[in-house]
């Protein structure tokens, strides 16, 4: 067992008899001490400074500064040492003043020095009492730092952390919880919880795991309301503690949404992929089935004596025909051939497509608007996949004007920062609201049955992710619809071409 560490005391008397008498009475007391002495307020100021005390016996009455003067002197130099104020024989009036003014005790010099009896005992009281003075200091510090921490941990915490009474009223909330719900927490701390739930299935079920959270931590999922009134799939953990003898449930919420949506986008892409390869099995075999089909029916008509029967085969061929031309579009949907790509102008390729298709939309006095910007880089990607996209774009705008009196499509090219944008947009019957979150779902379609495959915008997404681009489609009920498709200029560092030397992919 270590010894207790010696006590070092400082004696301050301007009679050197008495300061003597006061070193003898500490030094012979049980403990460990040891003692230094001054005899007047300046010598005390110096050596206060210079070294550390455990207790300093001050006497009232010294020359030039009193034993208060010097009390606040030393405290001016904020050094934490406990002070023991001895008066004179009938200064207990000064001693209650010094004890106001920060001495630890205070001890009165009596003339048959009975007081150097008690003076061991005062000291040995004074020291533990600052000791346990500067030991709740220390504890309060350690908690307060503890208490500072825990709150920053809290409040920077990645998920809203919550803390309710037992009818769900908030309590407090972290800043990831306001800043979810975009509310102040002067906002959120004047609710329930249950008002930021989506419906009352979703309230029930909050109120049931609240009040089921009693020895065990409670795991649910609930909708519930964000910012803007956008619906926000919540996984949430309840667990019950007790503050000052009162219940406190403290819920933790995390955000799932744009991890369940991608869930949700993963699941559909595993499902189109199988998707696509059934179409193209199913599509070659129907193709295959075709041929002999279209073969037979031209031969026939050749041979065919009466009108009758040419038009009855025409008939057969045309359904043909159309059921081929579905068949290869269910093709282009399931192949998954990496893009050949090459540097082409991009206007040109738009101009080309466009042409294939003029003769009809001017038959259906369809007008064309063509705003193409100038000096375009050449885009590095693959031409025919392009023209693709914006055949099947056109195709779909084409069939949105039919009907109208005044029909109009617009194509548009630009540049912006390190991508090409081409547009289509018409002035057609739009799409309602309720299906633009299907629009690029295969065999989604608006049209009438037999007037559409509803693949043309799938195949233009696929082709436009596979190049890493972007495609965006805004429509209106009744007042058209725009489709943007940003592909980047480049994908990737490509050496630039010296003069005379061609480009290749």
């Amino acid at each position: 067992m270590s010894e207790e560490p010696s006590r070092r005391i400082l004696i301050v008397d301007d009679d050197s008899d008495h300061n003597d008498l006061q070193k003898d009475a500490i030094l012979k007391s049980p403990g460990s001490y040891s003692v230094a002495q001054v005899y007047g307020p300046d010598e005390c100021l110096a050596i206060v400074v210079k070294s550390r005390f455990d207790l300093i016996i001050l006497d009232y009455t010294l020359p030039g500064m009193d034993g208060l003067t010097v009390m606040e002197r030393i405290k001016e130099m904020n050094l934490d040492v406990p002070i023991l104020m001895v008066t004179g024989h009938g200064d207990e009036s000064v001693a209650v003043d010094a004890m106001k003014h920060g001495a630890c005790d205070y001890l009165a010099k009596t003339p048959d020095m009975r007081f150097l009896e008690a003076l061991p005992i005062v000291v040995q009281r004074a020291l533990k009492q600052h000791r346990l003075k500067a030991e709740k200091k220390r504890l309060e510090e350690q908690v307060r730092q503890t208490k500072d921490y825990l709150e920053k941990v809290i409040e920077n915490a990645g998920e809203a952390v919550l803390v309710l009474d037992l009818t769900g009223r908030i309590l407090s909330i972290n800043r990831a919880g306001q800043e979810m719900f975009e509310k102040s927490g002067e906002q959120l701390r004047s609710s329930t919880v249950y008002s930021l739930a989506k419906s009352r299935e979703d309230r029930e079920k909050l109120k049931r795991a609240l009040d089921a959270a009693v020895g065990e931590t409670r795991r649910i999922s609930v909708k519930m309301i964000g910012a803007a009134d956008r619906t926000l799939e919540v996984s949430i953990c309840i667990s019950l503690i007790e503050v000052n003898s009162q219940t406190r449930a403290v819920v933790i919420m995390r955000d799932m949404t744009e991890m369940l949506d991608m869930q949700r986008k993963l699941i559909e892409r595993e499902k189109l992929a199988a998707i696509g390869e059934l179409v193209g099995s199913v599509a070659h075999e129907l193709n295959n089935k075709l041929g002999p089909i279209l073969g037979y029916a031209e031969l026939m008509q050749r041979s065919a004596k009466d009108d009758k029967t040419r038009q009855r085969l025409r008939v057969i061929e045309d359904s043909a025909l159309k059921a081929k031309s579905i068949i290869e579009a269910l093709l282009g949907f399931s192949r998954h051939r990496k893009p050949l790509r090459s540097y082409f102008n991009l206007n040109k390729v738009l101009q080309d497509a466009l042409s294939l298709m003029e003769f009809q939309l001017k038959k259906n006095k369809v007008q064309v608007n063509l705003h193409l910007a100038d000096d375009l880089p050449d885009l590095f990607a693959d031409s025919v996949q392009v023209q693709q996209i914006f055949v099947n774009l056109l195709k779909n705008a084409y069939q949105a004007v039919q009907g109208l009196d005044d029909k109009r499509i617009e194509i548009k090219t630009a540049r912006e920062e390190d991508s090409m944008v081409f547009s289509v947009c018409d002035n057609g019957v739009g799409i309602p609201e309720f299906n633009l979150s299907r629009v690029f779902d295969p065999f989604f379609t608006t049209q009438r049955s037999g007037k559409g495959t509803g693949l043309g915008l799938s195949v233009a997404y696929g082709i436009v992710k596979e190049h890493n681009g972007d495609i965006v489609l805004n429509s209106k009920e009744t007042t058209g619809t725009e489709v943007l498709v940003k592909l980047p200029i480049c994908d990737g560092p490509v050496a630039v071409p010296q003069k005379g030397e061609r480009r290749r992919a």
